[in-house]
């Protein structure tokens, strides 16, 4: 899948090409011209020659006083040249953009200072400076430098403001958005919550104020809630004083509802009653727009978005979820067509809907949605790469040999979009889509899908040799893989597995170390081996055996329950000797029980691999309960 080379039109230029002057009149065409306009010409050329002595005359007799010459207007308001300049600064995103302005603050402060400027920076400088480092991209933790800058403010006899405090509360949402340790979390989530209570005391806090701190909270830990209780004071305030500056808004209700669907995040158990709060959200500001008791909350687009996600998450758990999520878009559209605009489906919508029907085993529907996004003829509600394989998990999820066509497919129309719009990104299939195409594959009864597997492995392999290293297979993918040989009907599987276990351990990569799951995956494909050959079956025996070994002793992998329910089926299956079986199980067991990982699964193997030992241990260790 290599991208088409985009077409470059150079037009060169000719080295040979000359400036052509104007052609200049001979001598007796100028007498001719000159004669005709003597006197126009001695008119023109008195007068010119006038007003340069004029002027010479003048700067000689009296000249200008310095402090009376016109002033440029950096002189004439330097503060409000300076504000627009650290403005320009804050909103440009540059490198070093923030140490820039504070510099150029400092600077003007030198100036005042030393009496070169009446005015020093103020409030508005300040704000600036802080706001560059706000947006600033390069520097981790803004609020240290935003806190810093407002001592200096209040030392330089500048009174912070709304929207110093703001920026700053807008420094630690951003801080929030990174991923940070819980204890930097919760210090931010208090701080702002001060923040605010302090712009209470000071008569300062507005709806921006509120709305940053609800989304520090949405982003936080902390229970949907407290998000709740500083709406609901937000509304009760609003309610009681009609201030226009504190009332609540869109953006207030939408806040608390990504604090629901953060908790589902949180709280998978849960998920399915927290997406129902959210959309209880909507309802709540549907009747305070339409009883008009507040104008400016309104449901949009993001709100029922944002609803349609927390369903998505919810529907892996609770299957009801993704039709609650189908009937969250059906509401949309009869509003949009109703004409409210402002709650049209987008892109980021369907792909919530489509969210919700992979994982709920709907892929079918799922497909549906991708089919009408194609054949809108809206550019924007084209499905892109994020679409594509949510829509192809949901198949690998499924399961079946239909599946496992399906998502083959759409991998191939993913890879001809890409390279009939000359490599465009929009559909370029990324890391998760041939994952999920080789779990697809993997549980399906195809023929040769083990072998389709390997070869989407290659393939990956091949396009990260080639620059695109975000496809190169991890060890997720060759686990994938060997699952795959293990459930295959490939009768040489055992030894397909080891060859791709073997790769792994001589490729030096990290990025594919073997774990737990592949030594686990390679004894599964052992014991499930039903050639009728002897020669297979001993290889496979051996195979499983040294895997077995290798998940003790390799570093950072140790065994699970699985890794003896897989051992104990190979020696069901390929140990024919009853009385060596017996030994071997009983030695196995010994070291599962050391291990402390007996557990129902691997009870139930023990029987049926070797039911006189299971009789022995499973008597001992009733006996044993009965001592305790």
């Amino acid at each position: 899948m290599r991208a088409r080379p985009l077409c470059v039109l150079v037009a060169a230029a000719s080295s040979a090409s000359t400036c052509r002057s104007f052609s200049t009149p001979n001598d007796a065409t100028r007498g001719r011209r000159r004669r005709r306009n003597d006197f126009a010409d001695q008119v023109v050329e008195d007068a010119v020659v006038k007003d340069v002595k004029s002027k010479r005359q003048a700067r000689t007799t009296t000249p200008k006083a310095l402090n009376t010459r016109e002033k440029s207007f950096s002189q004439r308001d330097p503060i409000r040249s300076l504000n627009m300049n650290l403005d320009y600064l804050a909103k440009s995103q540059q490198k070093d953009s923030a140490l820039r302005a504070e510099e150029m603050l400092k600077r003007i402060q030198a100036l005042h200072s030393d009496g070169y400027y009446e005015k020093a920076p103020d409030v508005v400088s300040w704000n600036s400076v802080i706001n560059a480092y706000a947006q600033s991209r390069s520097i981790e933790t803004p609020s240290s430098h935003a806190r810093r800058l407002m001592e200096q403010m209040k030392e330089s006899d500048v009174e912070p403001n709304t929207v110093t405090y703001n920026t700053l509360l807008r420094c630690l949402l951003k801080e929030i958005k990174r991923r940070q340790p819980l204890k930097r979390v919760s210090g931010i989530v208090s701080e702002a919550k001060e923040i605010v209570s302090k712009m209470q005391e000071n008569d300062l806090v507005n709806t921006v104020s509120f709305n940053t701190l609800l989304s520090i909270l949405a982003k936080s830990n902390e229970a949907p809630s407290v998000s709740e209780t500083y709406l609901d004071h937000m509304i009760e305030t609003y309610s009681s004083t009609q201030n226009k500056m504190i009332q609540p808004d869109t953006t207030s209700f939408n806040a608390l509802i990504e604090a629901y669907v953060n908790e589902c995040k949180r709280n998978r158990k849960a998920a399915a009653d927290m997406a129902e709060q959210a959309e209880a959200v909507i309802g709540r500001m549907e009747q305070m727009y339409k009883s008009g008791e507040n104008d400016n909350v309104r449901p949009d687009v993001v709100s029922f978005t944002s609803v349609i996600n927390a369903y998505a998450t919810a529907s892996s758990r609770r299957k009801k979820c993704a039709s609650q999520a189908l009937e969250t878009l059906d509401k949309m559209q009869r509003i949009c067509d109703d004409g409210d605009r402002r709650v049209k489906p987008n892109k980021r919508t369907y792909t919530a809907v489509i969210n919700a029907l992979s994982r709920a085993g709907k892929p079918e529907r799922a497909d549906e949605i991708l089919r009408k996004m194609l054949q809108s003829n809206n550019n924007k509600l084209q499905p892109d790469t994020m679409c594509y394989t949510s829509v192809i998990d949901g198949y690998a999820r499924k399961g079946g040999e239909e599946s496992a066509f399906r998502a083959e497919e759409l991998l191939r129309e993913m890879e001809d979009t890409y390279n009939s719009q000359g490599g465009s990104y929009l559909t370029k299939p990324n890391f998760r889509t041939y994952r999920a195409v080789i779990t697809a594959l993997g549980k399906s009864t195809q023929p040769r899908s083990a072998e389709k597997c390997e070869q989407i492995l290659n393939e990956m392999e091949s396009y990260a040799s080639h620059g695109m290293k975000d496809l190169a297979p991890n060890t997720i993918v060759y686990n994938a893989v060997i699952d795959a040989y293990a459930r295959s009907q490939t009768e040489s599987k055992a030894y397909r597995a080891e060859l791709l276990l073997e790769k792994m351990l001589d490729s030096g990569n990290p990025m594919i170390n073997p774990d737990t799951v592949t030594f686990n995956s390679v004894i599964k494909a052992s014991a499930l081996s039903s050639s009728e050959d002897a020669d297979v079956r001993k290889e496979a025996y051996l195979i499983g055996l040294n895997a077995f070994k290798n998940v003790h002793s390799y570093d950072g992998c140790r065994p699970t329950s699985v890794t003896y329910v897989h051992f104990l089926r190979l020696l069901q299956n390929l140990v024919q000797d009853a009385s060596s079986r017996d030994i071997m199980t009983e030695k196995v067991m010994g070291l599962c029980r050391s291990s402390g990982l007996v557990n129902e699964a691997v009870e139930s193997q023990l029987k049926k691999t070797s039911p006189t030992v299971a009789r022995r241990i499973l008597l001992s260790s009733g006996n044993d309960g009965n001592n305790d």
